[in-house]
């Protein structure tokens, strides 16, 4: 659609994933997303903390919500100042430093494979590169945004649609939200070189049919087609919203969120 002229597009609906059930994920699930045409990070950034600052205004009177921690205490969230924001890439070179240069040799997987045991962070097969930089990520940086945290500037190779930050390709123009250490928004720049997202898109069908990883989606040979028409530069952003209600509605579960919820049978 942005291709065709529609410069601001959304979509507000359900979503389907056969995933697993627990706190944070729900095989049914709500989202909301848009593209907006001439739209930057930082122009993502700086309305996502505006939109997230306004509900919370809207839904309890405050820019601050008490929330639950995993361990059954509290603290407030605060929405009323600029997030903290992290540089994903920086602060993996930092914490683990015998991280490989170059992402993309072929020497990488193997040499994160054993950096995962070696720190004892585990990594479930089928083991790729972005794959095991996410469990890192997770390991490493999510459990320190309690308040709200952009991280910004993740490893080139974790997102294939994303437009690069730098000239060499090591950082993607991204930026994930988290507050009480759960993800709530995804945004970034959306790569609109047709001949770049095709390299992407094979990269990605050698980790599905290579190396295994079912989750990973068969390369769209329409998008790219699409893209030789000329796609504007364009940012792209997604909100979970069932996570943004309980956290606003002050639930733990995302269960409590969902109308009608799976549930075991009753016992006869």
């Amino acid at each position: 659609l942005v291709v065709g002229g529609f410069d601001r597009v959304y979509e507000l609906g359900k979503q389907f994933r056969n995933e697993g059930i627990d706190a944070d994920h729900n095989p049914e699930f709500t989202t909301c997303e848009f593209y907006q045409a001439y739209a930057t990070v930082e122009d993502l950034m700086t309305m996502t903390e505006d939109v997230l600052r306004e509900m919370s205004m809207e839904v309890t009177g405050s820019p601050k919500v008490n929330v639950g921690r995993d361990d059954g205490s509290g603290f407030e969230l605060d929405f009323s100042q600029p997030f903290r924001r992290i540089h994903v890439t920086d602060t993996l070179y930092e914490i683990i430093p015998e991280l490989p240069n170059d992402l993309d040799s072929p020497a990488a997987l193997a040499k994160l494979v054993e950096i995962a045991s070696k720190r004892g962070i585990a990594a479930p097969r089928p083991h790729t590169v972005p794959r095991l930089l996410d469990r890192f990520i997770g390991h490493i940086i999510e459990p320190q945004c309690e308040q709200p945290t952009f991280l910004t500037g993740h490893p080139g190779v974790m997102s294939p649609l994303a437009k690069s930050a730098d000239a060499a390709g090591r950082t993607s123009a991204r930026f994930e939200l988290f507050a009480n250490g759960r993800e709530l928004v995804n945004a970034y720049e959306e790569l609109n070189d047709p001949n770049e997202q095709r390299r992407n898109f094979a990269a990605q069908a050698r980790e599905r049919n290579d190396l295994g990883d079912e989750e990973v989606p068969a390369p769209d040979a329409a998008f790219c087609d699409a893209l030789e028409f000329g796609l504007p530069p364009t940012g792209g952003w997604g909100m979970g919203v069932d996570r943004v209600v309980a956290l606003l509605a002050g639930v733990r579960h995302l269960r409590e969120t969902v109308s009608f919820a799976l549930l075991k049978p009753g016992k006869q």
